[in-house]
């Protein structure tokens, strides 16, 4: 029987390892693991971490949907070829791409000159790719097509497909979007899998666009199936168009005016990226409001940005320099901990050049005012919140005037100043280990961006060495360093292979928890079934910091509301597994997802138990977690546990009359898959004679169980 077949509720497991002599301590060591609050304290703030700093860096604005709290979206992740309001609306990296989305792009595109040329070849070509080089409007112009050919939405497919696999399951009448594929996979793929691919979907009437770009190298065979794009759409109407949806007609003049012409002709000679295009119609906007003068918006675009940027850098004193860089990491941040990670740059660029030049130059505490080093910076301090152990304080904090720099920074120092990479990279490894866990989390997610540029240094010389040290905060840092690469079409593959080696039982054990702690991540997210397989694996293990590791991984993928479904469906085949160590896993896993993750109720008092909100909001969700939890409830040494997480839904309802009637309905039929009947009312019994027990609360369930017996 294979790890994927299922049992029926109650059925003895097959033989495993010797029980366990002690079941009680083996029970509350169990509760203690689940319902650990200061290890899902961390476990939080390390994923909100991570997320504030790829936003930081990136210059976007990100949203840890990690967790995800009553209706809240899951957003595109790092932003690429999409044209992007105003109002920072995007298309996800992978999934549905929601129906308003679409409409909002019809109202906003602008149609390149080949774009009809694009539709007919779609009409007759059920496969289809798209070459154009980045920034051209390539990943607008696919969905655009897509959704006028398909009439029943566009999906975008995940990097980790693999096309010339043949098994993938296309809906009927539905377009799909591959976006840069890594090279591997567009070389081998020939003209006989674009065939085979192609019938498949014209069987559903379905289209598939395959974005590439311009410089990719292709399958020798694969010209039949290449559309060249040719020029981008006109400039002026695409400002035009994005200017309408703030402006009525009457503001349009604004196009007219002598120094727009001019603007306009210098940004149609040097051609934009479509974002940067919606974000000179975003400025012109408040020109014709006379919010912003448009000298400042020609003086932006004409100038040359990349020569002033270098100009700046390299002008730069030597207080000014290691701040700046210090600032690109920890962009956002109070100005306490990027002054003292500049300081810390600071004098290990003074040792460098002291083996060089013979003398070591001292330093002055009172050198340079906070005022004139945030000046000659570019950066801007204001009044931020940052959460101690005892509460919340005012700090000031500090950031970069342009959200760009962050990145800028990091690459033109790389670029340019090779001798700078060690002392950043070993700079950056030390910030690693930091107590703070927001420092650390920084650093790796730098290192990250970093590893865009020299993958393979960075693994060799701070990543593995992070995720082998067995120090948490190390461990977090590795995690960290690998978001930015597996957003990168090229290096993705190279992060799953190298976590599948990871994962592996020969390797050490700080490697595997690591590599399965970042299963979770954004690089798990855009992998799912990989990411689950791998989990998987790891969860045979009996090894504690191992499955801490599962089920912190579990719980954030759990988070992303396209995948709980498919996480719940895991999870039944985990806890029927032949293998002992994955059926203990999973029952921990469950666990875990009840104790940790909420979900807010408009009304409700406190937040509920988001397994019992998700068991009201859909039958399928509710037939899982019913099941789960029945497994669980019979599972040798889980059954206190399990009793102790009930006991405290319980209490939440005895504050919160509202959340009775959802956690009724699953306490009925969770008593109705139960073998041993009559044991959930026992406990409300128990409970509600309790000194301050949730008396109402119990009295009310018991009620519910009773007349569902009785009917």
């Amino acid at each position: 029987m294979s790890d994927s077949e299922e049992w029926v509720i109650g059925e003895t497991a097959a033989p495993g390892p010797e029980p366990i002599e002690d079941a009680e301590a083996e029970a509350n060591k169990i509760h203690e693991r689940a319902t650990d609050a200061e290890r899902r304290r961390e476990s939080r703030a390390a994923a909100n971490a991570r997320f504030d700093a790829l936003g930081a860096m990136s210059g976007l604005s990100l949203n840890a949907n990690t967790v995800i709290f009553g209706d809240a979206q899951v957003d595109t992740l790092i932003g690429g070829d999409n044209y992007r309001s105003g109002s920072g609306a995007g298309f996800e990296r992978s999934g549905r791409v929601e129906p308003h989305k679409l409409r909002h792009l019809d109202q906003i595109f602008v149609p390149p000159p080949r774009f009809e040329q694009l539709c007919d070849r779609l009409g007759a070509q059920a496969v289809l790719l798209l070459r154009a080089p980045k920034g051209w409007g390539r990943t607008a112009t696919a969905l655009r097509a897509l959704s006028r050919q398909c009439a029943s939405g566009v999906h975008k497919l995940s990097p980790d497909v693999e096309l010339r696999s043949l098994d993938i399951e296309f809906d009927r009448c539905t377009g799909y979007l591959f976006d840069t594929p890594h090279s591997q996979q567009l070389r081998t793929l020939s003209e006989f899998h674009l065939e085979q691919l192609g019938r498949r979907l014209v069987e559903v009437e379905s289209r598939l666009i395959i974005v590439v770009d311009d410089q990719a190298e292709l399958s020798p065979d694969a010209d039949p199936f290449v559309l060249d794009v040719g020029e981008p759409a006109d400039v002026t109407a695409i400002l035009t168009k994005h200017l309408l949806q703030h402006l009525a007609d009457d503001d349009l003049g604004v196009l007219s005016r002598l120094e727009v012409t001019a603007l306009l002709s210098s940004v149609t000679e040097h051609r934009p990226s479509a974002h940067e295009l919606v974000n000179l119609a975003t400025l012109l906007v408040d020109v014709a409001a006379d919010r912003v003068d448009i000298a400042e918006v020609v003086s932006r675009y004409v100038a040359a940005e990349d020569n002033r940027f270098r100009q700046w850098f390299d002008e730069l004193d030597t207080d000014t320099r290691p701040f700046a860089i210090a600032l690109a990491v920890f962009n956002n941040m109070p100005l306490h901990i990027v002054s003292e990670a500049g300081r810390a740059l600071a004098s290990s660029i003074v040792d460098a050049e002291a083996l060089v030049e013979g003398a070591k130059p001292g330093h002055t505490v009172f050198g340079v005012r906070s005022t004139e080093l945030l000046s000659r910076a570019q950066a801007q301090s204001y009044r931020s919140y940052e959460d101690t152990l005892y509460g919340r304080i005012t700090v000031s904090a500090v950031r970069f005037v342009d959200e760009r720099f962050p990145q800028w920074l990091l690459r033109y120092t790389w670029e340019e100043y090779p001798a700078a990479h060690q002392l950043v990279r070993d700079w950056l490894r030390e910030l690693g280990g930091a107590d703070d866990l927001r420092v650390s989390t920084r650093a790796g997610v730098a290192v990250g961006l970093l590893s865009t540029f020299e993958f393979e240094y960075a693994r060799r010389l701070v990543i593995e060495p992070w995720a082998d040290s067995g120090q948490r905060h190390d461990q977090y840092a590795a995690i960290g360093a690998l978001q930015f690469s597996s957003l990168q079409p090229e290096l993705a593959p190279l992060v799953a292979e190298m976590l599948e080696a990871w994962v592996q039982p020969a390797q050490p054990m700080a490697r595997r928890v690591t590599a399965t702690a970042a299963l979770g991540s954004t690089v798990g997210q855009l992998m799912p079934d990989r990411a689950l397989r791998l989990l998987r694996r790891s969860a045979r293990s009996s090894d504690p910091d191992l499955r801490d590791a599962v089920c912190y991984s579990i719980t954030e993928l759990f988070g992303i509301r396209e995948l709980d479904i498919r996480v719940l469906r895991d999870l039944r085949r985990w806890t029927v597994s032949r293998r002992r160590g994955v059926r203990y896993t999973g029952f921990l896993c469950i666990l875990q997802l009840s104790f940790d993750l909420v979900a807010e109720t408009v009304g409700s008092v406190q937040p509920w138990p988001r397994l019992v909100w998700l068991a009201d909001q859909s039958d399928e969700h509710h037939d899982h977690i019913v099941v789960l939890f029945a497994r669980l409830i019979q599972a040798p040494y889980f059954p206190p546990a399990a009793y102790a997480e009930i006991k405290r839904w319980v209490y939440v309802a005895e504050r919160d009359p509202q959340f009775r009637g959802p956690l009724g309905r699953l306490l009925v039929d969770l008593e109705t898959a139960d073998q041993n009947s009559g044991v959930v009312p026992f406990h409300l019994r128990e409970w509600a004679g309790e000194d301050g027990g949730p008396t109402v609360a119990c009295n009310e369930l018991l009620t519910l169980l009773d007349a569902k017996q009785g009917g």
